[in-house]
């Protein structure tokens, strides 16, 4: 049952909270040994999870908790149970360091409910949107083996190689993206701003414009006279798309296209392979059963391809074929990932052979977005300085020639 209170601890500071008890004499003495002053307790009319919205809402409100900042709290609770901390002072001391209000709101929570004697892999589960069911997984795997630490050290891993990855890749798009905005912005001020000022040079002057500079005009005149048009067709766009995406209609129309997106396509197929080969890797080397890996390996990815793979796979295994044969079967997996994780069955080491798998794609991936980019960067460039180009001689051709007929003359 879910009680909420308000109390007043040592220190005089308010608190308002939800704690899970048997009965309201057990809420309060629960609240007693914390050495807490209660001031209101009462029971909530939702269930457990409905209740703890509150608490939830009051660290949303001021932040959110970044993946860098679980990376972190991983890292740190690794550390201190190494040391040999207990649970609660493990949490408790994250508590102390905490700065962002979402994760200090979110450590709170766990070390509340861990109070209470809810083991910590369900405490997690209360906040399913920050811990996904990988993180909770090996957290449980360590609670019932009572290697708490080895545990920790294996979803730091996990969580590091993930952040590892995504910063690879947005650092490896941050600089072409830069690059088409600045072209967009190098557009919009010739067009908007540079060729409106030679018009009205060259309608002084009653200068005989070449084609080129009279298409360019024609087109500047245009975005002057309909730049309103221009923006809001613009906003339009982008607003469409966004709620489009944001549906469900949209979301399912998405997921089963964006891994066929030419060029594209490619590369995103393989960064979820890796993805999943990492999930199932370090979930099989932590003991957690095949099945109930490729189970929660699901939420990676909304893509409706690899849902079926993972459906088919999930089937084969469950009828006692083996994952490399299963893998094999399929367009998506490539014949030497699936050879690889039929030798790691066959040799007993399955949990070895999808992380060196995944480590492998993972690698390979980085490389292949780099070169990519280093593709990408040059190719704008000279997008936009084609572009310039243009727009300079069919300026400055007619300049040249008032300025041999004023000489001749």
């Amino acid at each position: 049952m879910s009680f909420a209170y308000q109390a007043i601890d040592r220190s005089g500071h308010p608190i308002r909270d939800v704690i899970e008890a048997g009965s309201l004499d057990e809420a309060a003495r629960l609240l007693r040994t914390r050495g807490l002053l209660v001031t209101r307790l009462s029971e909530t009319a939702d269930e457990p999870a409905a209740a703890r919205e509150p608490a939830r809402g009051r660290g949303s409100r001021r932040g959110r908790v970044r993946w860098k900042e679980l990376v972190y709290f991983t890292q740190q609770m690794a550390m201190l149970l190494g040391s040999g901390a207990r649970m609660i002072s493990a949490l408790a001391a994250l508590e102390t360091q905490t700065k962002n209000p979402a994760m200090l709101n979110l450590v709170h929570h766990l070390r509340r409910r861990v109070e209470d004697g809810v083991p910590l892999s369900a405490a997690m589960a209360d906040r399913p949107e920050i811990f996904d069911g990988v993180y909770r997984s090996l957290t449980a795997s360590g609670e019932s083996t009572g290697r708490m630490v080895e545990a920790f050290d294996q979803i730091a891993t996990y969580t590091r190689r993930r952040q590892e990855v995504r910063q690879k890749i947005i650092g490896a798009l941050i600089y072409p993206c830069l690059l088409i905005v600045m072209c967009f912005g190098v557009m919009v001020g010739m067009f908007g701003f540079v060729l409106p000022r030679f018009r009205q040079l060259f309608l002084v002057l009653d200068a005989d414009l070449p084609a080129s500079t009279r298409i360019m005009m024609g087109l500047a005149d245009w975005f002057d006279g309909h730049w309103l048009l221009v923006l809001f067709t613009l906003a339009a766009a982008i607003t469409s798309a966004v709620l489009l995406f944001r549906s469900p209609l949209g979301q399912r129309w998405w997921a089963g296209v964006y891994t066929d997106i030419p060029v594209a396509g490619a590369l995103i197929r393989r960064l979820i392979l890796a993805k999943l080969f990492r999930i199932w890797g370090v979930l099989v080397a932590n003991n957690v059963g095949l099945i109930d890996a490729i189970h929660l390996a699901r939420s990676a990815t909304r893509s409706t391809a690899f849902l079926g793979l993972m459906d088919r796979v999930e089937k084969a295994v469950t009828e006692g074929r083996r994952l490399g044969e299963a893998l094999q079967e399929s367009p998506l997996v490539l014949p030497t990932m699936a050879a690889a994780v039929l030798t790691g069955e066959e040799s007993g080491r399955l949990g070895n052979s999808l992380l060196f798998v995944a480590e492998a794609m993972e690698s390979e991936n980085t490389q292949i977005v780099t070169s990519l980019a280093r593709i990408i960067e040059p190719a704008i460039l000279i997008l936009m300085g084609a572009v310039v180009g243009l727009v300079a001689i069919s300026l400055f051709m007619p300049m040249f020639d008032i300025a041999t007929l004023a000489g001749g003359g």
